[in-house]
């Protein structure tokens, strides 16, 4: 078994945890995004800002879930690529 397969079933890579745009565009984003949260957050005051936080808290409770699926139909996608490749004889 490979070094890969070896940590994955090891628990050792967990690619839904690990996973994180590294680019400048996403950083500058991200900024932006939490800035904008921010004054928005101070903005409406409460009891509406702990309700809009409640809503962005179960928003990103379906982001795993979507993060999981998108790895998988991508490595589903390599996989039946890989065969493909393999198993063409022309």
């Amino acid at each position: 078994m490979g070094k890969v397969l070896q940590a994955l079933y090891g628990g050792e890579i967990y690619p839904e945890r690990q996973y994180r745009p590294k680019t400048m565009e996403y950083e500058k984003l991200w900024k932006e995004y939490y800035k904008n949260h921010e004054d928005f957050i101070k903005k409406i005051g409460s009891p509406l800002d702990k309700q809009f936080i409640q809503i962005l808290d179960q928003q990103m409770d379906m982001f795993p879930l979507e993060l999981s699926e998108t790895f998988l139909d991508g490595f589903r996608l390599g996989a039946r690529m890989m065969i493909e490749i393999l198993g063409d004889e022309d």
